[in-house]
C-alpha cells in the first residue's frame, strides 16, 4: 500500500519522532501507545516520510481487517522483489508448501515488476495462514542477509483493533499468537515495523492468555495529548485569519476544554472559524464544541461498558470507576479489599478499553478528564 499524501498541518512531536527515528536507525521496531485521537497515526506517517531518505517505507491501516490471510498477503506485498525472488527459490527447495502457494509467490514477483498494478492478486484459499510459519522462517533468514537500506520500514496502524476483530469472529487465539510471534521473528531478522494502536496491546494479550514475549524487543513511545502551550499554537495556526484566533478567544477555548486532544482542537477550529465576536464564540463553545466533543468520545465508552462486560463485570467496573472518580484528579489507589475476588481482571479490561491508565505511585486515573467529568456526572459524584 502506498504512503498516504503528506500532511502539511502536522505539528509538534519532534522529540518523539527523533527517538523513533533513532530506534529505527539502530534496527529496532517501535510500539506507539496512547489514547485514541492523540495523533499516533500522524506520527507514524511523519516518521515514514522522514525515513524515505534512508530506506523504502510502507503504511498499512489494518483496523478493518477480518482475515489473517489478507493481513499476511499485504505484508508480503511490501517485501522487495529481490527478497521475494530468493524466497521463491528457498521455498522450492524445502518441499514444505504446496505447489499452488509456491506458484502464487512466484507470480507475486511478476506483480512487483509492474509499477502501480492495482490487480487484487490473492493467494489460494487460506494457504497463507496454514503455511505462514514456514514462509516466515525462510523470509526471516533471507531478510537477515540483506542491507537494511533495501528492507522497508512498515507502519502497521491499529493492529490491536485487527486482533480484536478477529477474536470477535472466533479466530483461535493460538492463530493470533502465531501472527504476533511471526512479526517478532521478522523484526528480529531486520524488518523494522512501527506498530500503533489505540487499545493496549499488553492488556489485549493478558485478557486472551497470549504471552507477552511476542512483544519483546520493541522500543515503546507514548504519544500524549498536547500541552496547553502546544494547544494554543495549534489553534492559532488552524484559526489563522479568523476572529477566534485572538488571545481572548483562545483563552476561552483552553479554559473550556477538558483535555488538549488534537481531535478536540480540530472540532474547535471547525465550529469557531466563523465566529465574529466574543459572545458568539462563547455560545458556540457551549452549544456546539463541547457537545460535539462529548458525542465523539463518550458514546464509544458507554457502548463498550454495555456491550463487552457481563453483569458481574459491569458491577465491579462501576465500583472501580466510582473509586477513581471520588479520588484526586492525578490518580487514586484501588482498594481491592472492598471489591469482589475477580476485580483484577476487570481492572485490566478497563485499562484495555482506555477508560483508565496507570497513574503515579501505583494509582489509577481516567485516561481523559472528559471521562472523569462524564462518569462523575452520570453517577452523581461531586
Amino acid at each position: 500500500m502506498k504512503l498516504p499524501p503528506y500532511n502539511p498541518t502536522f505539528m509538534f512531536r519532534n522529540s518523539e519522532i527523533t527517538r523513533i527515528l533513532d530506534a529505527i536507525s539502530q534496527g529496532k521496531s517501535v510500539l506507539l501507545t496512547g489514547i485514541r485521537r492523540t495523533g499516533k497515526t500522524s506520527v507514524v506517517k511523519e516518521v515514514l516520510y522522514q525515513q524515505t531518505e534512508f530506506s523504502p517505507v510502507m503504511y498499512l491501516d489494518v483496523q478493518d481487517y477480518v482475515s489473517l490471510d489478507a493481513f499476511y498477503r499485504d505484508i508480503l506485498k511490501e517485501i522487495p522483489k529481490s527478497v521475494i525472488e530468493k524466497l521463491s527459490i528457498s521455498l522450492s527447495k524445502t518441499h514444505q508448501i504446496p505447489d499452488r502457494l509456491l506458484n502464487w509467490v512466484r507470480g507475486h514477483i511478476d506483480q512487483v515488476e509492474v509499477a502501480g498494478n492495482e490487480v487484487d492478486f490473492n493467494p489460494p484459499d487460506n494457504s497463507l495462514s496454514r503455511y505462514w510459519e514456514t514462509l516466515v522462517d525462510q523470509l526471516a533468514t533471507i531478510i537477515s542477509k540483506h542491507e537494511s537500506s533495501e528492507i522497508p520500514v512498515i507502519g502497521i496502524d491499529e493492529l490491536p483493533f485487527m486482533l480484536e476483530n478477529l477474536l470477535e469472529r472466533d479466530v483461535p487465539k493460538e492463530d493470533l499468537t502465531v501472527t504476533l510471534a511471526s512479526l517478532r521473528k521478522l523484526r528480529d531478522s531486520g524488518l523494522r515495523i512501527i506498530l500503533a494502536g489505540s487499545i493496549s496491546m499488553e492488556n489485549l494479550l493478558d485478557l486472551n492468555g497470549i504471552p507477552h514475549t511476542v512483544l519483546g524487543g520493541l522500543w515503546r513511545e507514548l504519544i500524549p495529548p498536547f500541552t496547553e502551550d502546544e494547544a494554543r499554537i495549534y489553534l492559532q495556526e488552524n484559526l489563522k485569519g479568523t476572529f477566534a484566533s485572538s488571545s481572548p478567544v483562545l483563552d476561552l477555548i483552553l479554559q473550556a476544554l477538558p483535555d488538549y486532544v488534537p481531535e478536540f482542537l480540530e472540532i474547535c477550529a471547525r465550529f469557531l472559524s466563523s465566529c465574529t465576536d466574543i459572545e458568539a464564540c462563547k455560545a458556540s463553545i457551549e452549544n456546539d464544541v463541547l457537545p460535539a466533543i462529548r458525542r465523539s468520545f463518550i458514546h464509544q465508552f458507554d457502548e463498550r461498558l454495555n456491550k463487552n462486560y457481563t453483569d458481574d463485570e459491569l458491577d465491579i467496573a462501576e465500583q472501580i470507576l466510582d473509586m477513581i472518580a471520588r479520588g484526586d484528579k492525578q490518580g487514586s489507589r484501588i482498594d481491592g479489599s472492598q471489591l469482589p475476588k475477580g476485580y483484577r481482571k476487570v481492572l485490566v479490561k478497563l485499562q484495555f478499553d482506555n477508560f483508565i491508565m496507570d497513574g503515579a505511585d501505583f494509582s489509577q486515573q481516567f485516561t481523559l478528564q472528559l471521562l472523569r467529568q462524564w462518569w462523575s456526572a452520570s453517577r452523581g459524584i461531586q
